[in-house]
């Protein structure tokens, strides 16, 4: 239906969410026909996705998609968002042989999860995310022990 290739869709929403934060997928998508592209839902839903980019507490205490600068999510950015993501959606960190769970409030694994994903860190060997449970498979126990350690300052806001 519209001829716009994946790279060049979501550069722009990339630009257009450097630019201004989106509360919702409809201001991605009316800042995307600003720019002269028309794109469904589903298709700024999966590209939002692929990206990596998930709703983040922002100045004022909105939730908004908002995009790091210069197109790419630096690991100083992702580090960023998934601070704000503990502080205001993560309940308990728990961790076990080669697991780390982290405990979310209903509705808000997806996000946390995303975010590990994207730091892209080697002990990190996956993640699962349900409603309210992300389970992290680690590849050592004393990496384990770490990355929990880690993500328990975090939750503290330390």
């Amino acid at each position: 239906m519209y001829n716009y290739s994946k790279r060049v869709r979501q550069a722009a929403i990339r630009d257009v969410l450097e630019e201004h934060p989106a509360a919702d997928q409809k201001g991605v998508d009316l800042a995307l026909r600003k720019r002269g592209i028309r794109v469904t839902q589903a298709t700024i839903s999966r590209d939002l996705r692929e990206l990596g980019l998930a709703k983040a507490r922002i100045e004022g205490g909105d939730y908004a998609y908002t995009a790091g600068p210069s197109g790419t999510r630096p690991p100083a950015a992702v580090e960023r968002s998934l601070a704000v993501m503990f502080r205001n959606f993560v309940i308990g960190v728990t961790d076990t042989a080669h697991m780390v769970l982290i405990k979310t409030h209903p509705g808000n694994a997806n996000g946390v999860a995303s975010l590990l994903d994207s730091l892209n860190r080697p002990e990190i060997l996956g993640t699962v995310a349900g409603d309210d449970t992300v389970l992290i498979v680690v590849d050592t126990d004393a990496r384990r022990i770490a990355l929990a350690r880690e993500f328990r300052a975090l939750l503290r806001g330390s």
